[in-house]
């Protein structure tokens, strides 16, 4: 089955790409273990980001000038500002999946293996090739059948799949959403995706996976130091993207009804019951089954409620500072001006309180319009 680049005035980079995985003629295309150049088009509305698209040959135009689109915006966002980590950043490339084709994510997987072997494949710092799913070494994974698609023979979801440092790129996997009715779906995912990115970026010393975990707030910040918890990290993400969707639609009651179904939507059960009968607090939701949702979602609403005590900015000040102090736990209360766990046992108080206080914090953190 075919592929074809996203955008029309793009395609030639499947061309590269076809040439790449069944010739060894790439005269116009270098690369050295310290110095990569790719020859492939980039997307064009960026400015010192550099993104890839490579697309699944049914994923719709449409689709993908959205994918495009809402990229520049978080470039925008996230990235323009001086001590953006450019090093970590670049490249990115995003491989479009069509969620209703599964012969078409294996067909992609493999020209983007071809592509990895062969431009990500040189030793530390730029070897996401041998360290990623593509290597035959790695157990578990049948060639065509582990990366861009699961176990269960579905397409994968969205996500960051990748270590920038230790891999030499950042993949972003997106995933098709049907238009026109879940247009919005690309915007808030490619910006939920695009500030994974964002928070990454700002650790730029090479430490362990499980230490990276550690100091992005990922790993030991749950009841089981052991264990990864999503409240912090993805959290964050999770409000961004519906945070700043709705403010580059101007569409403030997108945010508020994103938000609200958050809490009180049936999500096979209402969140916020879910969570005020579980007796835990935020951090201690982990990712198996339904309390990945909690950890999402009303981690959202954990962002939401830091935003709504100290600015939006200083969560921005933390994370550009995050490196510098070495320490999650020693971060948060310099920037926040309170101990992590007594801000998630606050932060537990406030829930409990009857839906219309609760439901006033969106209103002082994105006002109506005068």
């Amino acid at each position: 089955m075919g592929l074809k680049h996203i955008h029309k005035t793009l395609y030639i980079s499947v061309i590269v790409l076809l040439l790449i995985s069944c010739s060894s003629n790439q005269a116009s295309n270098t690369v050295s273990p310290d110095n990569l150049t790719i020859d492939l088009p980039k997307i064009d509305c960026a400015n010192k980001i550099e993104a890839y698209i490579l697309a699944s040959d049914t994923v719709s135009d449409e689709g993908i000038d959205l994918i495009t689109k809402w990229v520049c915006v978080a470039e925008r966002l996230f990235f323009d500002k001086p001590s953006t980590n450019w090093e970590i950043v670049n490249p990115i490339y995003i491989a479009v999946l069509d969620r209703n084709n599964l012969e078409s994510a294996m067909q992609l997987e493999k020209i983007w293996c071809d592509h990895i072997k062969k431009y990500h494949n040189s030793g530390k710092g730029n070897n996401g090739y041998d360290n990623g799913k593509c290597n035959s070494k790695q157990r578990g994974c049948n060639f065509g059948l582990c990366l861009f698609t699961q176990k269960e023979g579905r397409v994968t979801g969205s996500s960051i799949s990748s270590n920038s440092k230790r891999d030499g790129f950042n993949l972003f996997i997106s995933n098709s959403h049907d238009l026109p009715e879940h247009s919005d779906s690309y915007g808030y995912v490619t910006l939920h995706e695009m500030f994974h990115i964002y928070q990454y970026s700002n650790l730029t010393k090479d430490r362990s996976y499980k230490d990276e975990k550690k100091i992005a707030g990922k790993l030991g910040t749950g009841s089981d130091p052991n264990v990864d918890v999503p409240w912090w990290v993805e959290g964050n993400a999770v409000f961004f993207s519906y945070y700043y969707y709705a403010k580059e639609m101007q569409d403030r009651e997108y945010f508020i009804d994103k938000m609200e179904s958050s809490l009180w939507a049936e999500w096979q059960g209402v969140l916020i019951d879910k969570y005020l009968k579980s007796e835990k607090t935020i951090n201690e939701f982990t990712w198996n089954g339904e309390e990945k949702k909690i950890g999402y979602e009303i981690g959202a609403w954990f962002t939401a409620y830091l935003i709504d005590k100290v600015g939006e900015e200083k969560i921005h000040k933390f994370y550009s500072n995050l490196e510098a102090e070495g320490d999650f736990e020693i971060a948060f209360k310099k920037y926040f001006g309170i101990d992590y766990k007594y801000a998630v046992n606050d932060f537990d108080l406030f829930l409990r309180k009857p839906k219309t206080e609760i439901m006033s914090l969106l209103n002082r953190i994105y006002p109506q319009p005068k």
